[in-house]
């Protein structure tokens, strides 16, 4: 049986296509209907379309991607501090966020959160009070493999790298119905939820789906035989079922590759107008990029993600073996000031077991969280300055306009 958002996500998707088609496929324009010169309203047109991928997003939205944009202008509060959470819960929050405030007298500007096999609804309070507080959100997908569903959250990491990966167009809006498929557009449901719920308050999300693609680690990764993977198709539909199916615009989408150990990080870059922003994952001591070191790699993962000339930041980073909270958490900003001024914010992982990444819990985060190139809650300033009051009061911001039948499930985390 397939849901009815599926149903109508996919009449949506194939006349997406079909229209897009019958424009390319139409021929040329006959010679005397060819205008040479753009007229005046053309041309406020184009200076009034959106930044944004969606091209419905909200004013919010592409706000904030404005923003992100100019920040590296700056000559100070440049970049961007964040901190991931290892659930999505108000104690996570607490663990993280709350002793990193208590210790700095800081706040992150971000805050990112994993969606995997569950939440509760009641659970994104806590994101909604630090949006409206100034904050930032990000948010990735770690979704359990729909080929070994009783895998659970830990499924996301295939056992061997060199085994042969799944077909992921298996799983798109517009394939057959199979248990595969039906598994992996019920974790879309839940990540739609999310959204929608952060939207309805008014929140603007960075959403991250299918991380670190081009590495060989997760089950929607490149298959080290073929190297290749349909993640750009996947995420396209993700890009789709977000805008069209559920019709969210609150949301700024982030390409998000890793390290370029098995295949270069823009390798499955899914185009310019599916992508707002490309932050890639770097867990490295020194805080270097793949490139950077002689014989590491061929590539140069800086200078790739460049080339997409989008806004880049550190989507994902930390140390790589200093994990006893020894590392100098000084160093993200040294190395992003010294070697990469583009990037624009950095999210720092969470700890896991005895591995001790996160802020809270690192050497010099005093001096990190106060440094001048560093945007923390209190020093977010995306927003418009509001001009005097003169007696009439502007219309409220509409949040995105919420769907109906979509129901939730309960999270647990990993990593």
């Amino acid at each position: 049986m397939v849901a009815m958002s599926d149903k109508l996500g996919r009449r949506r998707f194939i006349g997406a296509a079909a229209g897009a088609i019958a424009l390319g496929t139409a021929g040329g324009i006959a010679l005397g209907q060819q205008r040479w010169f753009a007229d005046p309203d053309d041309r406020a047109d184009q200076v009034a379309k959106p930044v944004t991928a969606d091209q419905r997003a909200s004013a919010d939205a592409q706000a904030v991607l404005k923003w992100f944009r100019q920040l590296p202008n700056r000559k100070s509060r440049r970049v961007v501090s964040g901190q991931q959470l290892d659930d999505i819960s108000a104690a996570s929050f607490d663990e993280f966020v709350e002793k990193l405030a208590a210790r700095t007298r800081k706040y992150p500007a971000m805050v990112g959160v994993t969606v995997q096999d569950a939440w509760t609804r009641s659970d994104t309070r806590f994101l909604v009070d630090h949006w409206k507080r100034g904050g930032l959100i990000s948010i990735d997908i770690h979704p359990t493999n729909p080929w070994n569903p009783a895998g659970g959250a830990n499924s996301a990491w295939v056992q061997n790298a060199k085994s042969a990966k799944p077909d992921l167009r298996a799983l798109l809006a517009t394939s057959d119905p199979s248990t595969q498929r039906t598994t992996w557009r019920g974790q879309l449901e839940r990540l739609g939820d999310l959204v929608e719920d952060l939207g309805s308050a008014g929140a603007v999300v960075l959403l991250r789906p299918l991380h670190e693609s081009n590495g060989s680690w997760f089950w929607w990764g490149q298959d080290m035989a073929s190297r290749k993977t349909s993640a750009r198709d996947l995420y396209r539909d993700i890009f789709y079922y977000v805008t069209e199916t559920r019709r969210l615009h609150n949301v700024l989408f982030v390409y998000s590759p890793g390290a370029s150990w098995d295949g270069p990080a823009m390798e499955y870059y899914p185009g310019s107008d599916f992508v707002d922003m490309v932050c890639p994952s770097r867990y490295d001591d020194d805080m270097l990029m793949l490139g950077e070191r002689g014989g590491e790699s061929a590539n140069d993962d800086y200078k790739d993600i460049l080339t997409a000339g989008k806004p880049v930041a550190f989507g994902e980073c930390g140390p790589s073996s200093k994990l006893d909270g020894s590392w100098d958490a000084r160093t993200i900003i040294d190395r992003i000031r010294s070697t990469y001024p583009q990037m624009t914010y950095f999210n720092v992982w969470h700890g896991w077991q005895d591995h001790i990444m996160e802020l809270a819990r690192l050497r010099h985060t005093e001096e990190l969280m106060n440094d001048p190139w560093v945007i923390t809650r209190e020093t977010v300033d995306w927003r418009p300055k509001v001009p005097p009051t003169t007696g009439t009061t502007p219309p409220p911001t509409v949040p995105p306009r919420p769907s109906t039948g979509h129901s939730a499930v309960q999270p647990h985390v990993t990593r």
